[in-house]
């Protein structure tokens, strides 16, 4: 549930290698602030950006209701021209380019292409994996698939216990399991007292009892 990055593979890195250095000339660089709205859904300009620094939040907002699909880290990519809001989390700077001269760069860098179709296929999947989430697990199983899935993407083990370095506080993993901030807090703490979970910080805690967090989303 709610990936924090839509891909392993991060086109910032490719765009820097030698080959692709004459695409990278074709973005623009932008910079915006924490909580500033980037671009509202099907925004008048088509444009595709890759978040270059900070992270980037994409969501779907229905009267009062909010859904985030995903956080967008350094390297992913998205277009603006959705039906998604995207707002920084924190200060961020971001590549833009219009879709119209992505679309020329894809023709001229066939290559290029296999990197986009991977990270909007995983976008697809987080898309799919949120909704399923949404309409069929409760708070409780969102709150451990997140963890398990952060924990096998960028978990850190140590003896029998897993370092995890989220970099989101309690309102983000709140926003990306679609609930309230005061809920995720109770189950985190209760996590803490059943002793599977340690909170270290805001952003980072250490899982010391993978098995038993994984049967509660069982």
């Amino acid at each position: 549930m709610g990936r924090m990055k839509l891909s392993n593979i991060n086109l910032l890195e490719t765009l820097n290698s030698p080959e692709y250095l004459p695409i990278l000339a074709t973005f623009s660089e932008r910079k915006a602030r924490k909580k500033e709205i980037l671009f509202l859904p099907n925004h008048y300009e088509n444009n595709v950006i890759i978040v270059k620094k900070g992270k980037i939040r994409v969501y779907l907002a229905f009267d009062d209701k909010e859904f985030t699909l995903s956080i967008l880290e350094p390297g992913d990519v998205f277009s603006t021209h959705t039906r998604a809001y995207t707002q920084c989390l924190e200060d961020c700077e971001f590549l833009v380019s219009s879709a119209e001269n992505f679309r020329k760069i894809i023709k001229q860098y066939p290559s290029f292409t296999f990197n986009i179709i991977q990270v909007l296929g995983d976008l697809l999947h987080n898309s799919i994996t949120i909704i399923n989430g949404l309409v069929f697990k409760d708070v409780t199983e969102r709150l451990v698939e997140f963890l398990v899935n952060a924990a096998e993407e960028k978990g850190i083990i140590t003896e029998q216990e897993i370092k995890l370095n989220l970099g989101l506080n309690i309102e983000q993993i709140a926003m990306l399991v679609g609930a309230s901030r005061q809920t995720v807090s109770v189950l985190l703490s209760d996590f803490s007292k059943a002793g599977i979970i340690h909170r270290v910080d805001q952003r980072t805690l250490i899982i010391t009892n993978m098995e038993l967090l994984k049967s509660l989303g069982s």
